[in-house]
């Protein structure tokens, strides 16, 4: 991941996005919120996989535009670097669980950094690389239904169980018959909505239809949004090694 003036300028993913059938018309009412969740969220990208993403952001401050490549495993594992621009290239960033490290800039250290931290001046946060873990930070239930794109999706509450979650609640989308992922609304402690991500268009990545342009909007300042394109995407299994902090140094 990049880091400029010690700013954060690397990857982000999606954060997940999912849309449900509501209670009454679509999802049972014993339907797993976790299962739909991990369904919705292998849609957004498989666990193991390579992805080649452009991030460009507009804002009143300044317009930004990056290349990456990322490397996904299990484990909330992943490694990435900038391939664009010029003076961007070869930063790079790895995350292990909720540990996350980037290099510097100008040196081959690598220094631990915050999952809530935006990457450079886009609305994404690092933690928006990961698939969301209900397991351990979040606990998901179906509250309801509401139209997104004028058709019903089911509405999934993911309330924070963990004091370093990135989000404290998170209102998560999904298509009622098969879980795709649609939108998601993050919120801080106080409910004050900070970011929303829209699906913007769909394409076949790695043998499967899924969302291939999100669009993040800073609910906080006026008019910056950002476009994050997934252009290409493969399964894969990335060889363990990649995901230490001597491999990101090694790098450098």
């Amino acid at each position: 991941m990049i880091i400029k003036s010690r700013t954060i300028i690397g990857v982000c993913v999606f954060a997940s996005v999912t849309a449900l059938s509501t209670l009454a018309s679509g999802a049972p009412s014993n339907a797993d919120p976790r299962a739909i969740m991990r369904r919705a969220e292998e849609i957004r990208a498989p666990e193991s996989s390579e992805m080649k993403v452009k991030l460009d952001t507009t804002s009143a401050a300044r317009s930004s535009s990056y290349t990456m490549k990322i490397l996904a495993s299990t484990g909330h594992r992943s490694y990435s670097e900038f391939i664009a621009p010029a003076e961007e290239r070869g930063r790079r960033m790895l995350a292990l669980g909720r540990n996350y490290f980037s290099t510097l800039p100008d040196s081959k250290r690598v220094v631990p950094i915050s999952r809530r931290e935006l990457i450079g001046n886009s609305a994404f946060a690092v933690a928006d690389l990961f698939q969301i873990d209900t397991e351990k930070e979040y606990e998901p239930k179906v509250t309801g239904t509401e139209t997104v794109d004028n058709a019903a999706a089911t509405r999934l509450e993911l309330t924070a169980i963990s004091d370093d979650a990135p989000y404290a609640k998170i209102h998560y989308f999904v298509r009622p018959a098969d879980s795709f992922p649609v939108m998601a609304r993050f919120f801080g402690v106080s409910g004050k909505l900070l970011k929303t991500l829209t699906v913007i268009s769909r394409k076949e990545l790695a043998g499967e239809i899924r969302p291939d342009q999100l669009r993040m909007d800073d609910n906080v300042t006026k008019g910056k949004f950002s476009i994050w394109t997934t252009e290409s995407m493969v399964k894969k299994k990335v060889a363990d090694r990649v995901f230490t902090r001597e491999y990101l140094q090694s790098q450098q």
